[in-house]
């Protein structure tokens, strides 16, 4: 006669492979979170690394043209920054440029400052300059379009850096941030988090205190697996100096 499972093992058999499956799964979502953020950690840093050995300061006009005058006017606006976003699709991503000049009266823009981004020729609302990962090359965003010319063409821009298609964050939490979402590195590593105002009230001084805020408590981005952020990880960024490290 055939022996066959009792009613008893198969249940038995059952809630051991749910245990093993709920076990399994938490594991590769917690390993998710931490690669998701030792990767932010690293990007962070990279960042202020940018700033720090920026060589695109002119202390001159070369010649007395606008263009020329607002290039030596505006050099410390190439700060680097770390930017997180949300878009459309329901994603967060997060992307590190420095700012390009702008010149009101004219309508243009000077963006020819170092050679680790572009301005796409004939594009006229990407008017920003974006990192470029050492090892692939692409430009580090984790946002891309082939339609628009706010971001990079798709084949251009380094999507790992989109947190929730690699990694399946759905959720962002931020704690001692400023409202734009972003951290913004000088050339002596100083962290801040605003820019200036579009115009002279932020850019003439780069140290006005009232344009732009210094990191002055630590702050913290929580990365989340789910929407009441039960399954989460978090980065911790130290003030004024900017270092990021995962939290404890």
């Amino acid at each position: 006669m055939k022996k066959s499972f009792s009613l008893i093992e198969l249940l038995i058999v059952i809630i051991v492979v749910g245990i093993l499956y709920s076990t399994i799964k938490f594991k590769l979502s917690n390993t998710s979170l931490i690669q998701a953020a030792n990767q932010v950690v690293s990007y962070i840093n990279y960042t202020k690394h940018l700033a720090l050995k920026d060589n695109k300061m002119q202390y001159y006009p070369l010649n007395n043209s606008v263009i020329e005058m607002n290039r030596s006017k505006y050099w410390f606006k190439q700060w680097w920054q770390i930017r997180f976003s949300y878009n459309g699709n329901n994603e967060y991503f997060y992307e590190i440029f420095s700012d390009i000049p702008y010149i009101s009266s004219t309508g243009s823009d000077t963006y020819n400052f170092d050679g680790t981004g572009r301005k796409p020729s004939g594009d006229t609302n990407w008017a920003k300059t974006y990192a470029l990962n050492p090892l692939n090359h692409k430009y580090l965003t984790g946002s891309c379009s082939d339609s628009s010319s706010d971001y990079p063409n798709c084949n251009e821009a380094d999507e790992k850096l989109n947190l929730t298609k690699t990694y399946g964050i759905v959720k962002i939490k931020y704690t001692n941030f400023g409202s734009s979402k972003k951290l913004l590195f000088d050339n002596y590593g100083n962290v801040y988090l605003r820019e200036g105002d579009d115009g002279d009230a932020g850019d003439i001084n780069p140290y006005d205190k009232d344009k732009r805020i210094p990191l002055m408590k630590t702050a913290k981005i929580t990365l989340c697996k789910d929407d009441n952020c039960d399954k989460n990880i978090s980065i911790c960024i130290s003030p004024k100096i900017g270092n990021a490290y995962l939290c404890k």
